[in-house]
This record gives structure tokens, C-alpha cells and sequence, in this order.
């Protein structure tokens, strides 16, 4: 029997990420600089399964969107990789290439980790169902903003029994306003009915995942040496990313980041993800969003993106939909599970040379516009694509033991604890 020699998760990214960031003008031969978000003029299709583009009936809308991923090489940034994000047949929306990567100990994260895009999809697309509600309400609001905390957990971290939860979403929707404190209930009940993210994290959700080893599903794509240079990405003079000071939330406790022994690793392992959304107060894209979040881990830090939930409206998104971040979220939070465990399998003689995500989620509203407005995420594709000359077998294993320990993916498989509350001009309305 092989004697496998198990080691702590910051240990592995202390092997692997060991020196810091490149200086800025240290540009390699053949080293691409990437912007973390940018648009584009077409995108790359997932290569695995043909995207699927929904009809809706009945006053309902629907979008399918569709991510692919790929890693970007980079020794000083393991877990740095880039994916496009596309919404299928919506006329107003641009494929958006962005880029996201994680902190070390050694290594202050370049660019937006993967659970941020996915708390920025979360609390994004709620404020969305505010605002809509309450013009379908027809309320005076002054003002309205959401406080966001997502609960995770690695259990049995760097054993074949790794997993990963999302174990729970607080989101605190706080309003300045002259309405009644039932007109406010009842403008936060139609919300979450509305809420398609909420009601894919609320429920079990079927999930056709699939793994493809060394197969011709490729297209050509391979990974190169690639960085980022700068936390602010420029889209027609419009600032779309950034870093921001830390966040002070008004109705959650934010601790201290977490610091992690990197010998003596937790079991289980707890951290959290915080946001706050508000509009963005643009005129002309009532619901595009200043959203701000950040992972309260140590050498994460705390990042300003936009999202543009303004369908319908002249013109083209400004920025990726919130339903674009949330599904970006969870192919990058899978790249991410991929990398270590693709280390700790090498630890044990299975060598992994390269692997990919593509998605797609169907997301869902009948009744739209209306105060029955219902909202679903459904028909949710995975699809893993593994090159390795191990055993199909050992592939596979290395394959389902990332996606478990996905905590996005899980949190979109089970049933999560979702608890919604609101606040009206301070106070708690029950």
C-alpha cells in the first residue's frame, strides 16, 4: 500500500505560492497582463455540451447563462485563472471576460476570489427584486442597500474525505422610508419569491455534473503565463473594479480575518464572505449596483465591482448581470478546488497536467413585473474536463473530490439556511 504523507492546505499553498507578486513592470517573454473584467466582442463556447437557449411563456423571462474557464500559468499566483461568462440570446448583453484569484500567506490575491463574485451575484440579484418590487408596489422609498454575510466550511481538509459547505446566507435589507412596516414586509416577501439565486440556494437543486477525461473537448484552449497588474478595470471610462477600504456593516458582526496555522489546519475550517449593495444611482441603468465584499481571510482584501441588472433598458450592460457573477462565482470557486487537490493527488502518484469548468444555469421569473413575480434557477450543467495520463479511474476521483469540496456547487446542490431579514429607517420589522 502507498504511505501517503498528508499536509496542511497552507502548507501546500505555502509550496506553491513561496515568493511574492511581480513587481508591476517585471512583464515575462510571452506573459500576458489581464484586466479583471473586460468585455468582449464574442466568447468562447463550452466545448462539452451544446448551450441551450430557454423560451419563456406566459410573462415569464429566462436566461441561460454559460461560463468556460481556463487557468492562467503563474508560480508567484497558483490559483490565478480567467473565465468568460455569457448571457445566451439577450441582446443587451456583452460576453465578459473576468479574472479571479485567491490570497496565500505569501500572496495577496490580484484580483477578486471566486466567492466574491459569487456574493456579489447573491446580494446583487436581491436588491434587484427590492427595486422591482417596489416600483411594482408602487412605494416611496428614500433609500434601500444590502448587508450580505455567506457562512462556509471545509471539513476534513487534505483527507479523501475533503468536502466543502455553504452552510449559510444572512442577507439584511435595510430601508429608509415613510411606508408602513407591513407595506415593507410585504415588499421583502414578494422580493424573495422573485429572488431566482435565493430560491436556487433555498432548495435542492438537480445538477447535471459530468466529468470528461482526456477526451477532444479542448478547442485548441491550453493555459498561459499570464498576471494582473492593476485592481482597476476600465470599460468605456467607466471604473468597473477596484479595492476599497474594509467594510463596516450597520446590522452583522464582522471578525477578524482568519489566520490559519499552517500546521495545525482546523477541522472543520469556518470563514466568511461580507458584502453591501446599493445602487449605483445611474440615471440611464436603474438597476446597476455599487457592490463591495470581501472573504475575512487573512491577505484577502476588500473589492468594489459593478453589476447591471437593467434589462430592458436602451443600451447595452454596463457592467455583467448579477446572475453573471453568481454563475462565474461557482465555475471559478470549482477551478479553485481543482488546483490544491491537484496537489495533494500528485502527493499521492496521480499526476494531473491540466483541467477546465464550463457551466450553464437556467435562471427563471414567471409572472415578471407583476406582484406574483415567482423566481427559479433550474437545468444547472457541470461539466469538469480533466487531461491526465493516470487511470480513468484516478481522474475521476481526483474530479469528484474537487467537486465536493466546491462550497458554491454545494450550496446550489442542498438545501442552504437562508435567512432574509429588513430593516426600515433602523428598526427590525418582524
Amino acid at each position: 500500500m502507498m504511505n501517503i504523507k498528508v499536509i496542511t492546505l497552507s502548507t501546500l499553498i505555502t509550496l506553491i505560492s513561496a515568493t511574492p507578486v511581480y513587481a508591476q513592470n517585471d512583464i515575462k517573454p510571452g506573459e500576458k497582463v489581464y484586466p479583471i473584467e473586460s468585455r468582449l466582442n464574442d466568447y468562447t463556447r463550452p466545448t462539452t455540451f451544446t448551450p441551450q437557449q430557454a423560451n419563456p411563456v406566459n410573462g415569464a423571462i429566462s436566461e441561460n447563462i454559460v461560463t468556460t474557464t481556463q487557468r492562467i500559468l503563474n508560480k508567484e499566483a497558483p490559483f490565478l485563472k480567467k473565465g468568460v461568462v455569457k448571457a445566451l440570446g439577450v441582446a443587451q448583453s456583452s460576453p465578459w471576460e473576468m479574472v479571479s484569484d485567491e490570497g496565500g500567506e505569501s500572496h495577496h490575491q490580484t484580483a477578486p476570489n471566486p466567492l466574491t463574485y459569487y456574493a456579489a451575484g447573491i446580494s446583487s440579484s436581491l436588491l434587484t427584486q427590492i427595486e422591482r418590487g417596489i416600483k411594482v408596489l408602487d412605494l416611496n422609498v428614500e433609500n434601500v442597500k444590502i448587508e450580505s454575510k455567506i457562512y462556509f466550511r471545509w471539513a476534513d481538509t487534505m483527507t479523501n474525505k475533503w468536502s466543502g459547505y455553504t452552510d449559510k446566507v444572512v442577507s439584511n435589507i435595510l430601508i429608509k422610508s415613510n411606508e408602513s412596516p407591513e407595506k415593507i414586509k410585504a415588499l421583502k416577501d414578494m422580493a424573495i419569491k422573485a429572488w431566482a439565486v435565493g430560491e436556487g440556494l433555498a432548495n435542492k437543486t438537480t445538477i447535471d455534473a459530468g466529468i470528461v477525461v482526456n477526451a477532444d473537448s479542448w478547442s485548441g484552449q491550453k493555459p498561459s503565463q499570464g498576471r494582473v497588474d492593476s485592481p482597476v478595470s476600465i470599460e468605456k471610462g467607466f471604473k468597473l473594479t477596484n479595492i476599497t477600504p474594509d467594510l463596516k456593516l450597520k446590522t452583522l458582526k464582522v471578525e477578524d480575518d482568519l489566520a490559519v496555522d499552517m500546521h495545525h489546519l482546523p477541522n472543520p475550517l469556518l470563514f466568511s464572505e461580507i458584502s453591501i449593495v446599493e445602487s449605483a444611482n445611474d440615471a440611464d441603468r436603474p438597476y446597476m449596483h455599487r457592490v463591495r465584499a470581501k472573504s475575512l481571510t487573512q491577505n484577502y482584501k476588500t473589492w468594489e465591482l459593478y453589476s447591471d441588472d437593467s434589462r430592458g433598458y436602451a443600451g447595452v450592460a454596463k457592467a455583467p448581470t448579477s446572475w453573471e457573477y453568481f454563475t462565474i462565482g461557482t465555475s471559478f470557486c470549482l477551478m479553485s478546488q481543482l488546483t490544491p487537490n491537484q496537489m495533494y493527488f500528485q502527493k499521492q502518484g496521480v499526476k494531473i497536467d491540466d483541467y477546465r469548468v464550463e457551466h450553464q444555469f437556467n435562471y427563471q421569473q414567471d409572472n415578471f413585473m407583476t406582484p406574483t413575480m415567482t423566481g427559479y434557477l433550474n437545468d444547472v450543467i457541470t461539466r469538469v474536463i480533466v487531461k491526465s495520463d493516470a487511470s480513468k479511474a484516478d481522474a475521476e476521483r481526483y474530479a469528484k473530490q474537487s467537486l465536493r469540496t466546491c462550497f458554491a456547487g454545494e450550496g446550489i446542490m442542498n438545501k442552504t439556511e437562508m435567512q432574509t431579514n429588513v430593516y426600515l429607517n433602523g428598526h427590525l420589522v418582524e
